[in-house]
């Protein structure tokens, strides 16, 4: 069985230099930090209840699979602590208030239940998915160096790599498990393209490309790059 490739690394330990008061600034520009970092850190967090959702329906059938998705919770969760941090340091929130918000919002699968068909068709989804976000980020480049400190820079690229690392640890699920259907994949993207233009996220991890950096040119560099990774060998 193909085993998930894992980063170690830690916001705590990141961020456990910095404090608020070096990132004090007037109320517009904390709003402005707000509006960006509020919905990054809902979205990540909002993968514990994709993985629920999975599992509730069947939906993670493989030990590889199962491998990943395990691997995968764990990072999220790390992504969820960083963001809070993040929120903490420039744009004036606790945790325990953020952590209240972020349990009260609700979550509805409904809008995007006709692409939870199989596994295959997730790990295709979340393949895709990650590379979006890992594009997504990347493009943030600039809000990140203007808050002042190159540590935020170093998280950037952490987070970065923990995307590009869940794209890549999905395509092998999808190599090592589902060759024989490798030919659908580009209609599943399609379709998951096309669902994006009408969707309004309701909470439920993927799909989640509102803002102008989702542009239709990084959905479809998105799609080619996660085609030609699907296309390429496995290399146990």
């Amino acid at each position: 069985m193909i085993t998930p490739f894992r980063r170690n690394w830690s916001p705590k330990e990141l961020f456990n230099t910095l404090t608020p008061a070096m990132f004090a600034a007037e109320p517009p520009a904390v709003r402005a930090r707000w509006d960006k970092l509020w919905p990054d850190l809902y979205t990540e967090y909002d993968a514990r209840y994709l993985k629920q959702e999975l599992v509730a329906r069947n939906l993670i059938a493989s030990d590889e699979a199962a491998a990943f998705f395990n691997a995968w919770a764990i990072d999220e969760e790390r992504h969820t602590d960083g963001f809070i941090r993040v929120i903490e340091l420039v744009a004036n929130r606790s945790e325990r208030t953020l952590r209240e918000r972020l349990e009260a919002r609700s979550h509805d699968f409904g809008p995007i239940v006709e692409h939870l068909k199989d596994e295959f068709s997730v790990m295709v989804m979340i393949a895709f998915d990650e590379m979006c976000t890992c594009r997504a980020y990347a493009a943030e480049k600039p809000f990140y160096d203007a808050l002042g400190n190159t540590t935020f820079h170093h998280w950037l690229r952490q987070v970065i790599a923990d995307e590009a690392v869940h794209s890549m640890n999905a395509v092998n699920v999808i190599r090592s498990r589902y060759r024989d259907r490798i030919g659908q994949v580009g209609t599943i993207l399609d379709n998951l393209i096309r669902a994006a233009d009408n969707l309004c996220y309701s909470g439920t991890f993927v799909l989640d490309y509102f803002g102008a950096v989702y542009s239709k040119e990084l959905l479809a560099d998105s799609r080619l790059a996660t085609m030609r990774n699907i296309a390429k060998p496995l290399i146990v």
